[in-house]
């Protein structure tokens, strides 16, 4: 039978001494995601009420809403040093922007114009994030202290 051994997690940064970039792109990001909550829920209350239940309008204001939740909930994670959320959170910001902007050139819609606009601010988070002062917070190598290092396996030597 094959042995699954339990992961060892790195250390964690020491969450108070976070500079202050971390707290602006945590800041950005939250600030996204509330925005695109907001204008997702808008959206929804509109098309249902103007239009109708339509379900393409319908569709978009939930997936709107979804993001903007996957931003609130990504970045929870990312600002507490868990390195691989920003990574995941970095990644998502750039993604839904690259889709938006064709996206809103072609359609020529002004409601995806906000909705990129939102995700342009959880980009700006992203980016604040990547730069060098809160890359050495997130990698552990800004002051040297970390919190130890979560051992999950005691019999490491075999």
């Amino acid at each position: 039978m094959i042995e699954i051994k339990p992961r060892k997690r790195g250390p964690k940064p020491d969450p108070k001494e976070r500079p202050a970039l971390v707290v602006w792109a945590m800041r950005l990001w939250m600030l996204s995601g509330a925005l695109l909550i907001a204008l997702g829920v808008l959206g929804i209350v509109d098309q249902s009420v103007n239009v109708g239940l339509e379900f393409g309008p319908l569709a978009l204001g939930v997936l709107v809403v979804v993001l903007g939740v996957a931003y609130l909930l990504l970045g929870a994670k990312t600002y507490r040093g868990e390195l691989q959320w920003r990574s995941s959170l970095s990644a998502l910001t750039c993604v839904v922007v690259a889709m938006l902007l064709p996206l809103t050139i072609g359609f020529q819609s002004s409601g995806l114009a906000v909705v990129l606009a939102c995700a342009v601010v959880g980009l700006a988070g992203s980016l604040l994030a990547y730069r060098p002062q809160s890359d050495k917070w997130f990698n552990c190598v800004l002051n040297g202290d970390c919190e130890p290092a979560l051992t999950t396996n005691t019999d490491d030597a075999e």
